[in-house]
Order: C-alpha cells, then structure tokens, then sequence
C-alpha cells in the first residue's frame, strides 16, 4: 500500500469512523481487551473522546462524571482518573475531575484541582484518529501529544485504541510524532516498544 499524507490519512478516517458498523460491539470488546492492562495500575491518564472519531473508554472509568452506558461492560477500574485539558500555548494539563465543561472545539474539559505529570502516570491512554504499522499515532494535527510525550520512557506507557478495518493507516510519519507502546483493536493487542 502507498503511504498517504497525514492530511488525507485524516480526511479517509474522519469520513470513515462515524459510519463503522458494529462500532458498539467492537468498541466493547476493545475495552475488554484494555481491562487487564489496567490492573495493578492506580493512575491513569485517559481522555473525553470525541464519540464521532475516537473509542469511547468511558464506559470502564468509575469516577467518570460523564455518564455513559454500562451494560456492555463488566467491570470498571477504579484507579484515580485525569482528563487532558488545554491550555494557551498548545499546553496539556491533566486533571482529575470534580465536573467537566466543554471546550472550545466542543469537548469535555475537567474543572479539578489535582494534577499528575505523565511521568507519574502508570498508564496513558491516547486519543488518535488511527495509527500506522509501526505504531505512530494520527491525532488532528495540534501536536499536544506529541510534544508531552516525547521520551520513549512516556511512550512505552502510552496506549492507543483504533478499530481493526482501519488499521494501519498508511502514513507516513514525521520524526516529531508520537509512537505509542500498545494499540488496542476489537481483535489483537499489537506492542511497539517492548
């Protein structure tokens, strides 16, 4: 397959994401296969997907004030949980939230008080439009991820969620983008950096 510019990687997914079928189903089964990840770990990085674009892992966060629903899941983790929140300067703050309010772009912020660096995460889970074969994550463009984890020590961390019949994405990468350490599909848990 011929690599595609990041542009139109991103053109084909936000066209092809909405319109998954089975989505639900498959979304579920992505959480079940993340579950075992999570055990042992007590703080987690996560994000508020934008349900258009990105796997919804709302379902298995106790404390989400979001309410989602939950009868496709078994369990949920009750690590303590922070949400990304940006600031000026193309800045990532993370926050474990007491509500949420919507961004300018239109997603859920956290309004909290308690921060965690990512160096003191146990676990990242990253938002992505998808990810090519080697594990380089496709966000929309802002570069916020790529910029906070920028070691590979934060990226064996990181874990990203994508959707079989859209994986890989054939993109070519820049050497600024972020590789993750796992990405979850409804099948399989590929690792890149063990």
């Amino acid at each position: 397959m011929n690599p595609i510019s990041k542009k139109d990687a991103r053109e084909i997914l936000k066209k092809n994401l909405p319109n998954l079928p089975e989505r639900e189903d498959h979304e579920a089964a992505i959480l079940k296969r993340l579950f075992p990840l999570l055990q042992g770990k007590s703080k987690i990085i996560t994000y508020s997907p934008d349900f258009r674009y990105e796997v919804d892992v709302l379902p298995i966060i106790e404390s989400s004030p979001i309410p989602r629903p939950t009868s496709f899941i078994e369990a949920r983790h009750s690590a303590r949980w922070y949400f990304p929140r940006m600031e000026e300067g193309k800045v990532l703050r993370f926050l474990r939230p007491y509500s949420f309010e919507k961004s300018e772009i239109g997603l859920f912020q956290p309004v909290g008080d308690e921060e965690i660096s990512v160096e003191e995460a146990d676990l990242i889970l990253v938002p992505a439009l998808g990810f090519n074969e080697k594990g380089y994550r496709l966000g929309r463009g802002g570069g916020y991820y790529d910029r906070i984890l920028n070691s590979e020590s934060l990226q064996k961390k990181a874990v990203g969620l994508s959707f079989s019949k859209l994986f890989p994405v054939p993109f070519l990468e820049d050497n600024h983008d972020l590789k993750i350490g796992k990405m979850i599909t409804e099948i399989q848990i590929h690792s890149f950096l063990d």
